[in-house]
């Protein structure tokens, strides 16, 4: 499930065929990745409700999930708080993050090699990651480039891999944003996503884990960067 980085979320609930639980979950997820709630904003439910048009049986379910992704933490007498950004944190998330996605690709590429997958609609999506990033829409870039590790996910056919990546890269979604304002990073993000297809294409499985392990230390490398300034601030 991709969080929605461009704010077009926002969407009527009847038109996005979404229960109302899914859809303020998707709306109080982009508002902390995005910094609309900002880290140490503390908000009752009631406000949280009143704010996003639902009731609180729905918003208590999307506010459970999101302590679960440590992105709520429940201040005693005073309501819900977004937790700040840390380093410690940004580091345990990219290094799982890290050893995952490594996993997952050299999945994919096995299973590719075997007859198993076909990698056509990876494929697709990055040549629309190459389109996109011509435009210049750092919001829309960030969001294809997710859309390639979710179809990556799919790919390795690893049920249980799949399901804490998932829950990592929530969680991450936020130490990600930040970098949105660095083109250079954008740029090299295709190149290296164009190493990690060759290489499922291929069907070599620790080709595509060690091009996937790079990719994703390189990210945090521009994250260790972007946060530290944004922690001095």
């Amino acid at each position: 499930m991709r969080c929605e980085l461009s704010g077009r979320n926002n969407l009527d609930r009847a038109s996005s065929g979404l229960t109302a639980a899914e859809l303020v979950f998707r709306q109080l997820l982009n508002a902390i990745t995005t910094g609309e709630l900002a880290a140490d904003t503390i908000e009752t439910e009631e406000q949280l409700a009143a704010r996003y048009n639902v009731s609180r049986t729905p918003l208590r379910d999307a506010v459970r999930r999101l302590e679960q992704l440590r992105l709520f933490s429940r201040e005693q007498g005073r309501g819900l708080r977004v937790p700040p950004l840390s380093m410690e944190e940004m580091h345990d998330l990219s290094a799982t993050r890290e050893v995952l996605e490594g996993l997952l690709a050299s999945a994919a590429a096995d299973r590719v090699a075997r007859g198993l997958t076909d990698p056509r609609r990876l494929r697709d999506i990055h040549a629309r990651h190459m389109r996109v990033l011509n435009i210049g829409d750092a919001e829309l870039t960030l969001a294809v480039g997710y859309d390639f590790h979710e179809e990556l996910r799919r790919l390795s056919g690893n049920a249980s891999a799949a399901a804490c990546h998932e829950q990592i890269l929530l969680g991450f979604e936020r130490y990600r944003h930040l970098a949105r304002g660095v083109p250079e990073r954008h740029e090299r993000i295709a190149e290296e996503h164009t190493d990690i297809l060759a290489a499922i294409e291929a069907g070599q499985a620790q080709s595509a884990e060690t091009a996937m392990r790079r990719h994703i230390a390189a990210g945090r490398a521009i994250y260790v960067s972007v946060l530290s300034t944004t922690l001095k601030k």
